[in-house]
């Protein structure tokens, strides 16, 4: 199975489309993680693994709550005529794909 992908994906141009649209996702929510998880320089410093799994589980809910918040806002704007007139096949594509992530 590896080989078929890695041969679709040397073959076929939409393929790595597909998947550099999919580690652009994922490397932006690493970001976004970076950015929430800035102390100590976006590290662990803790030894005791209920400390890390503090750290960690916190870094989970607050990701969770800016996802849950944009898509209040995201609906918010969309329930506007104006700007649902204005959305384009590719700005839906966008919200589509971005909301299939795993969080």
């Amino acid at each position: 199975m590896k080989t078929i992908f890695l041969c679709e994906y040397l073959h076929l141009e939409e393929v790595r489309i597909e998947v550099l649209a999919g580690l652009n996702v994922v490397e932006n929510w690493h970001s976004g993680s970076d950015f929430i998880f800035y102390g100590e320089g976006g590290e662990i410093q803790k030894n005791q693994p209920q400390e890390q799994e503090i750290a960690i589980i916190s870094l989970h809910l607050l990701q969770n709550c800016l996802v849950y918040i944009n898509t209040l806002k995201i609906q918010h704007v969309l329930q506007e005529k104006e700007w649902v007139d204005q959305m384009t096949a590719e700005d839906y594509q966008a919200l589509h794909s971005s909301y299939l992530q795993p969080y």
